[in-house]
């Protein structure tokens, strides 16, 4: 079998897989599954073209560096609102397991902002621990490692996306919405004063 055909190959098979480790929390597996499809599609397109047609080599692996971030942006946004991306995840029925739906949709709305720790690696599909109790989420379409900070963004169906937080928005403090009420108390106007004045 030609050497460039197995690279095209397999670089549709990577895309299917990191297509798949987006709606199936697989613990990175399928992860894996898509860097060595991946690598293995690199080899046969150096074997095919480096050495007559270099070129086509760089155009092939440029290619396969947009077309991934794209694929995973793509199936995130467009595919859940296709009518197999519905079968994938399959639609809410109606009644009463719907409003439970719209109840755990609305609780995971009530994290967007918290801090919490991947119990999975995120690729992007994974786990994390939000009160000791374990919620699917996905990154926005990078790998984040095991045991680090993410921060809940915005929710999508049943799932959270997060972002990975930086160390030195980890050392930042936050806001504390007490000491700004205690600075208020503080602040004494002198009018206010003076009327106490008048008034003894």
């Amino acid at each position: 079998m030609d050497n460039g055909f197995l690279a095209i190959a397999l670089l549709a098979l990577s895309a299917a897989l990191i297509i798949a480790e987006v709606f199936i929390p697989s613990a990175g597996m399928l992860a894996i599954g898509m860097l060595i499809s991946l690598v293995a599609s690199f080899y046969f397109a150096w074997t095919a073209w480096w050495a007559t047609q270099p070129t086509l080599f760089f155009g092939f692996v440029g290619f396969a560096i947009v077309m991934l971030p794209v694929v995973t942006v793509g199936a995130l946004s467009w595919l859940p609102k296709t009518r197999f991306g519905k079968r994938i995840l399959l639609e809410a029925p109606d009644g009463p397991v719907e409003e439970a739906f719209a109840r755990e949709e609305e609780q995971l709305r009530s994290l967007i902002g918290r801090r919490v720790k991947t119990i999975t690696p995120l690729s992007p599909g994974g786990l994390i621990s939000v009160d000791r109790e374990r919620i699917h989420a996905y990154s926005q379409g990078v790998v984040i490692e095991r045991g680090v900070t993410v921060e809940i963004v915005k929710v999508s169906g049943n799932r959270a996306v997060v972002r990975e937080v930086l160390e030195d928005e980890q050392s930042a403090p936050a806001p504390s919405l007490e000491n700004d009420s205690n600075d208020n108390d503080d602040d004494t106007n002198p009018l206010d004063l003076d009327l106490r004045e008048a008034e003894n």
